[in-house]
């Protein structure tokens, strides 16, 4: 209910990308163009404009090797392993005040990870994001693991059920308002991403993180209206 008191929370979870780490589409898209000749415009066609990673993302090639054989087979490529991982390091930076964040959350309770991914970026999460991956550990979740993606409230519900969790005792933080409101028809507490330091403000005002230095107001999006929160 808009206005009620929130539950304590138990668990915390990050989205990945643009959250956790910036993703540099376009990067990635001309380092697979430089690697096989072909064109970025034919990635996104037979690739992230098409069926293919909706169904990775909701489990589809349960394997690493069945997501780049299907990966290769619809792009007409022929990429290691390697290369794909190297392609999606190339465009990922992690930013270190989330991150900063993330640990000091992990001192206190806990925290997990969800991503839209297929199983290849589950399997590789530790070259991908060294850092993030020992953070989180067992924690580090892709949404093909639960054979649903964000923002079907099954995905949510699966991974609170896993962790043990009651869904009113979990908080989701994604940049995607579409995923955090899939979070809070699964019963979940939802939370906008709108950057580091609003998230640092966000989960102050909710008791879970230190506020930060006084250094000036965190500001509001525009019109003035704080849209972070979502209960």
């Amino acid at each position: 209910m808009q206005g009620a008191e929130p539950s304590p929370i138990d668990l915390v979870i990050f989205d990945l990308d643009d959250v956790l780490a910036a993703l540099d589409r376009p990067r990635r898209l001309r380092w697979l163009a430089a690697a096989t000749g072909k064109a970025p415009e034919h990635f996104n066609a037979t690739i992230w404009h098409a069926d293919f990673e909706p169904a990775a993302e909701a489990g589809a090639y349960p394997t690493g090797a069945e997501y780049l054989a299907e990966f290769n087979r619809r792009s007409g490529c022929a990429l290691t392993r390697e290369q794909w991982v190297q392609a999606r390091r190339q465009a990922m930076t992690v930013d270190p005040e989330v991150l900063a964040i993330a640990r000091e959350l992990s001192a206190r309770g806990r925290i997990a990870l969800l991503t839209n991914n297929g199983a290849l970026l589950k399997e590789s999460l530790a070259e991908l994001v060294p850092e993030v991956a020992a953070l989180f550990g067992d924690g580090g979740h892709a949404s093909c693991e639960f054979r649903a993606r964000k923002p079907d409230p099954a995905v949510y519900a699966r991974l609170v059920a896993q962790a043990g969790v009651l869904p009113a005792r979990a908080l989701m933080i994604d940049d995607d308002p579409g995923n955090v409101q899939g979070a809070r028809d699964a019963g979940l507490q939802g939370l906008r991403f709108l950057g580091p330091a609003r998230l640092r403000a966000d989960l102050a005002a909710l008791g879970l993180c230190a506020p930060a230095a006084a250094d000036g107001p965190v500001p509001n999006l525009p019109g003035g209206v704080d849209q972070g929160l979502v209960r």
